[in-house]
């Protein structure tokens, strides 16, 4: 079975729904249950619940839509926690709910998914029995908060959609009132040709207007804890509005003159083969320190040593006052030209990237290894940092600790510790006692 967070990925929205109803499959067959609905907040208005996707059932369920604070599900959402009941099963019992008819009761579950302390969506679900630990685990919490911050970039896109349709409505009156302009005064020189491409122009400037509105709107709020995710969404989505097949974000070592590879995202299509040092080439950064812009490159004018998988890139720069610190690399299997509306939106995505980047760096080197440091004055213990590059190589000091047999599981656990981001804890049949908080270098680890 696919994991849950499997289904956390940006499509088109009129892939939102199917995408949903899957999930909420999963969600059916995973933990035995007949019936799950997803209530998702209007975009416009968070205090209204409207029914997205359900899964055990057909037509659609009652209510179809909510208030914050009406009825159970209202409740939920107020309180923003998690609410449960035992009803006799015939109150459920309707041509959309059939599946309940052998039961004598059930409970009935309504589960806020939060991001930001806000309620993104409702998560509503029966079961025969008593399962209210299943919604107390690590990994159903974890699982959660990612489909939180999923739906909030979904309500973030379609109330942006909302308010390019108003301006495109506005646009069109203001094209309709500018042709009769045209048609009356004879001594106008714009012809049709040119106004076609000027709509043409407008067009694309306000798609990929959308996008960046869309994407800054997602780094704003980033946080330590969902750091790793979120940049990968950023450049999933980044990717997918251009037709890239990979994208990377490359952090620059001032001391070293080389590039961390910190975030990427690659298209199922492919498989990138990236190297371990990022040596960018003298002449590549020389032409953007000078041009202060986007710029295309073939794969060859990207790196000293080898070469990339795919042909064609597009190299946006992010800098600071000690120069060029960040590139967002998306890449296509074609060199293509930079169009000026799409290297005008490349700059402001690596601006919204990598100052996402900066405020995650600055939390980590300071506020993080503080919290644990006062944290093991109380309980004892000490802390230790451990590189995201000597977690993935196994160079950990205390690793011969752990028993052979438990050694390959302990190295799996805290390498996907990297991946995902958040909070580190050993698995619990493993004799180490430690916690630690993730970030994007590594983790900062207290040792009991």
């Amino acid at each position: 079975m696919k994991k849950l967070t499997d289904y956390l990925i940006p499509v088109e929205e009129e892939a939102f729904l199917p995408l949903q109803t899957q999930l909420l499959q999963a969600i059916c067959q995973r933990y035995q249950l007949p019936v799950a609905i997803l209530y998702l907040a209007d975009a416009q208005e968070g205090g209204q619940f409207r029914y997205e996707a359900g899964s055990g059932f057909s037509g659609a369920p009652t209510p179809s839509a909510f208030q914050v604070g009406e009825g159970l599900l209202g409740q939920a959402a107020a309180e923003k926690r998690m609410l449960s009941e035992r009803i006799p099963a015939h109150l459920l019992i309707s041509p959309t709910l059939s599946t309940l008819v052998d039961l004598d009761a059930v409970f009935w579950y309504a589960v806020p998914l939060l991001y930001q302390d806000q309620v993104q969506g409702v998560l509503v679900m029966a079961a025969p029995e008593d399962k209210s630990t299943e919604w107390d685990t690590p990994d159903w919490k974890e699982f959660s908060n990612e489909w939180g911050a999923y739906l909030q970039s979904v309500r973030s896109r379609r109330y942006i959609q909302a308010l390019l349709e108003k301006t495109q409505l506005q646009n069109q009156e203001l094209a309709s009132r500018e042709e009769e302009l045209s048609q009356n005064l004879e001594e106008l020189s714009v012809t049709q040709e040119e106004m076609r491409r000027a709509q043409e122009l407008l067009t694309e400037r306000t798609r990929w207007q959308e996008l960046v509105i869309d994407l800054f709107s997602l780094t704003s709020t980033v946080t330590l804890f969902s750091g790793t995710s979120l940049m990968r969404i950023f450049l999933a989505q980044a990717s997918h509005f251009m037709n890239a097949l990979g994208a990377l974000g490359l952090w620059r070592d001032p001391e070293k003159n080389t590039f961390e590879l910190i975030a990427e995202w690659s298209s199922k299509s492919i498989s990138l083969s990236l190297p371990d040092r990022w040596e960018i080439q003298p002449a590549l950064i020389e032409r953007v320190e000078k041009e202060r812009k986007a710029v295309s490159a073939t794969s060859h004018e990207l790196l000293i040593d080898g070469s990339l998988d795919l042909p064609g890139w597009y190299v946006a720069p992010f800098y600071d006052v000690q120069g060029l610190r960040g590139i967002l690399l998306f890449g296509f299997p074609e060199i293509a030209p930079l169009p000026s509306e799409v290297e005008s939106a490349l700059r402001a995505l690596a601006i919204a990237f990598f100052s996402a980047i900066e405020r995650l760096n600055r939390a980590f080197s300071t506020d993080l290894p503080n919290i644990l440091r006062n944290f093991s004055q109380v309980v004892g213990g000490e802390v230790v940092f451990l590189s995201a590059d000597s977690i993935r190589s196994g160079d950990i000091p205390w690793v011969s600790e752990i028993p052979l047999v438990q050694r390959e599981a302990y190295l799996s656990a805290i390498r996907a510790a990297i991946e995902k981001g958040g909070f580190w804890q050993v698995p619990p049949d493993i004799p180490l006692r430690e916690l630690g908080l993730v970030g994007p270098q590594g983790i900062w680890v207290l040792r009991l």
